[in-house]
């Protein structure tokens, strides 16, 4: 399940895109939230899983039209992560947006790359 973030997650969010490789540095990643919070065609969501209670993973992007989108962000709680809980992550972006076409950035294109070659 998907929930759209909100300013007192803010230490959630701050702990799980510390996750991701591109965020490296604390202040880096107060920046990337600061623009999350900022801009209006920035989107932060946490996931939840099936069956599960606890946030356990984030994905951010940007709304460039209403038939694009830009993946600049998407990260999976270690202990989660091998079990293709991040494709589940975008299934789920992706009915949220149905008609927008999912793009990368050169942190987030492998990633995507491996999620559209498992939907084929």
């Amino acid at each position: 399940m998907l929930n759209y973030y909100r300013k007192e997650q803010r230490k959630i969010a701050l702990g799980l895109l510390s996750f991701h490789q591109k965020m490296t540095e604390y202040q880096s990643l107060l920046k990337e939230l600061d623009m999350y919070e900022s801009e209006e065609n920035l989107h932060l969501l946490f996931w939840v899983p099936t069956g599960e209670q606890n946030i356990q993973g984030i994905i951010g992007f940007e709304i460039e039209t209403s038939e694009e989108m830009i993946i600049h962000d998407i990260s999976i709680n270690p202990s989660f992560r091998g079990e293709k809980f991040g494709f589940d992550l975008l299934d789920e972006v992706v009915k949220l947006y149905p008609e927008t076409k999912v793009y990368g950035t050169l942190a987030t294109s492998n990633y995507l790359s491996k999620w559209k070659e498992h939907n084929t």
